[in-house]
């Protein structure tokens, strides 16, 4: 899958992503990021809207099991859960989410569950820092689980 493909695929399945113009900057096999510009989710205080922050960073992680699912079960349903969001510096400038890489341990485990019962649960985590910078502004930490369709 492409950042094109899954641009493509999010601005048509989840609208909150072309409503705040999200953009999918990179899809790589252990990563997926997203942008967002400050000007489209600027708050009172002149830094990004936790709830932009929080939304950018799902995505990317999402995206990240999406990739994962694209390659054999393309049909399957992705849920968020549980999450968290730590929220540690202002985000004062464009800001990138990208997903951190997963354990190749947990992705085979958790393709034997999938395979076996049709679900498998595991734990996904993104941050987020200004666009070009390494500052972790924002974390997010959360379980989700994919279930194969019949």
């Amino acid at each position: 899958m492409t950042a094109h493909e899954l641009q493509e695929y999010v601005e048509s399945h989840i609208p909150i992503v072309k409503a705040n113009g999200f953009t999918v900057l990179e899809v790589r096999p252990d990563r997926v990021s997203v942008g967002g510009r400050l000007a489209d989710h600027v708050n009172h205080r002149d830094s990004v809207f936790g709830g932009s922050l929080s939304s950018a960073l799902i995505l990317a992680a999402w995206g990240r099991v999406r990739q994962w699912t694209e390659t054999f079960d393309p049909a399957a349903v992705i849920v968020i859960a549980e999450q968290r969001v730590r929220f540690g510096l202002p985000v004062l400038a464009d800001f990138e989410a990208f997903s951190r890489p997963l354990a190749p341990e947990v992705l085979t485990r958790a393709r034997i569950l999938l395979n076996r019962f049709g679900k498998a649960r595991f734990a996904v985590e993104a941050a987020v820092v200004h666009r070009g910078g390494s500052d972790v502004r924002a974390e997010f930490s959360g379980d989700f689980v994919v279930v194969s369709r019949p």
